[in-house]
């Protein structure tokens, strides 16, 4: 057998080796998945929670502040939910989300409870499942958007009991990092220039705030917004229909 042969033979070795290894591990039972009684109560609602909210800022970030857009503008394939619109060509938006950031609240609570409550579910199945007794409490939920992150209040009162401990806990309040605050501030801004005025100096906007990279399409007279979070990457996207043909525009 030549040397090209042998080393051949050597590789194919090698990799039967290495896939007999990583099937041992993988079957063997050595694989530990993390489960509620294992992290502890407070830990796995946390960890829980957060990773639903996250995905739920999310969805309000790309759907401007719902849910699902309510009247949007389809462009590139995504809608562009509006919150600032006008049918007359010649007259300013009226804000159609006056309280956005009060609606983006409520609509991440919506959006989020059923698994919230879920998170608890899992947990109290969990420790029973071992021989725990639980018991729970009425659910107190709510989010706050403030600057730099989003606030979550979460009380709920749990027992759990075995015939050697037994642990109260009440308080699972958490937060998620996210610029959506900071970012419907600025929203906040484009609609109320737009409303008065038919424009929004963006540019001008991102010299006085260079935390924020504004960008505009004009498209089937309706302007597409994207406000970028420079530092987080967190991006809020939106659209506008106001006096089309604004005059000196």
């Amino acid at each position: 057998m030549n040397k090209r042969g042998q080393v051949t033979i050597f590789i194919i070795v090698g990799i039967v080796i290495v896939l007999g290894i990583i099937a041992a591990f993988l079957f063997s039972g050595k694989v530990e998945v993390e489960v509620p009684s294992d992290l502890g109560p407070r830990v796995f609602i946390d960890k829980c929670v957060r990773d639903i909210v996250e995905i739920s800022v999310d969805k309000m970030l790309r759907n401007g502040g719902e849910i699902l857009p309510s009247q949007a503008i389809a462009y590139q394939g995504d809608e562009w939910n509006y919150l600032c619109y006008q049918e007359d060509y010649y007259q300013g938006c009226y804000n159609i989300h006056p309280m956005l950031e009060l609606q983006i609240e409520k609509q991440i609570v919506r959006d989020t409870q059923g698994d919230v409550q879920g998170c608890f579910n899992e947990m109290r199945d969990d420790y029973v499942n071992r021989g725990f007794d639980v018991t729970g409490g009425e659910t107190t939920y709510s989010v706050d958007l403030l600057p730099g992150y989003v606030e979550i209040n979460l009380d709920k009162k749990v027992d759990i009991s075995s015939v050697e401990s037994a642990q109260s806990f009440e308080n699972f309040d958490s937060k998620v990092n996210s610029a959506i605050y900071d970012l419907v501030q600025v929203a906040r801004d484009v609609v109320n220039s737009e409303s008065q005025f038919c424009h929004f100096e963006y540019n001008g906007y991102m010299l006085l705030y260079p935390r924020y990279d504004i960008r505009r399409i004009d498209y089937s007279e309706s302007k597409i917004y994207r406000l970028i979070d420079r530092r987080s990457g967190d991006e809020f996207k939106f659209a506008v229909r106001s006096c089309a043909f604004a005059p000196g525009i």
